[in-house]
């Protein structure tokens, strides 16, 4: 009797490992998939005329805020197609919202629009601080990476997008790194793919929505590696390699890369901050 109560456990245990090793399995499956589908969609070119589009800017603190200002600065940024930006901050990077009010006043004196009121900075959870423990680092990215969501979702108290836009999901996120770019890339991805879903499902109902603002590409995401990077990707760039819709890199050795077979390749655009 003890030994058929012993064989019984272990079968059970087996069975419960084979299970977990199936479920599993599905789930990257699955998850290698959506992502190859995702990056692989073109979305539409074609927005209404005069629409409002909301850009969103993740400022990564020191040399990447230098960057990243500099580029926008050197593609004469234009706010009049860029109607709405938002600046995203780690928490005690002055020097990050410093330089964005410091951008958005050189807009309002270079442009004949009135462009004042039409940029937010929102702070978010360091993702991990200079120095700080890998033990505690898991904890401290996952409290990034919420108030991102909260940030895509429009949740934040600190937002104050206009009510001309239909939905607080940015239209399009650009980033140059580190820690937060990973958090917050991630965080669109998740979106969209619980609004393909939520897209799928409706079809699959026979619903129809009435909403155009539904089939408006939204949460498009470029990811921007760093001129320092001269032969190999940073590691926010590994991470956000089979995530980003568009992967652009300053030097010819870096063009061509992918994550896995059928995933989009990073793209060379030449030297953006010289």
């Amino acid at each position: 009797m003890p030994f058929s109560l012993a064989s019984s456990f272990w079968d059970l245990l087996l069975w419960c490992f084979v299970l977990a090793i199936t479920l599993g399995a599905s789930i990257l499956l699955v998850l290698l998939v959506s992502l190859t589908i995702s990056q692989n969609t073109i979305p539409s070119k074609c927005r209404p005329r005069g629409s409002p589009t909301h850009l969103m800017i993740v400022l990564g603190s020191g040399g990447h805020t230098a960057e990243m200002l500099y580029m926008l600065e050197r593609m004469k940024f234009a706010p009049q197609l860029y109607t709405y930006r938002t600046y995203l901050v780690s928490s005690g990077d002055n020097f990050s919202a410093d330089k964005a009010k410091a951008f958005e006043a050189q807009l309002v004196q270079n442009s004949q629009d009135h462009t004042h009121n039409t940029y937010t900075i929102v702070t978010v959870p360091r993702a991990r601080r200079v120095h700080q423990s890998y033990l505690t680092a898991p904890f401290s990215t996952l409290q990034c990476f919420w108030a991102c969501l909260s940030i895509l979702c429009g949740l934040h108290p600190g937002q104050k997008l206009p009510k001309e836009y239909s939905s607080f999901y940015p239209d399009l996120i650009l980033t140059n790194g580190p820690a937060t770019a990973v958090c917050v890339v991630a965080g669109a991805k998740l979106i969209r793919f619980f609004l393909c879903l939520a897209n799928i499902t409706t079809l699959c109902l026979g619903l129809r929505t009435t909403s155009t603002s539904a089939s408006t590409p939204k949460l498009r995401t470029i990811y921007i590696e760093s001129w320092a990077r001269v032969s190999s990707l940073s590691a926010s760039g590994v991470l956000l390699l089979p995530l980003v819709d568009r992967f652009l890199v300053q030097w010819p050795a870096q063009a061509g890369r992918r994550a896995w077979w059928g995933m989009k390749r990073t793209q060379y655009a030449g030297w953006l901050v010289i």
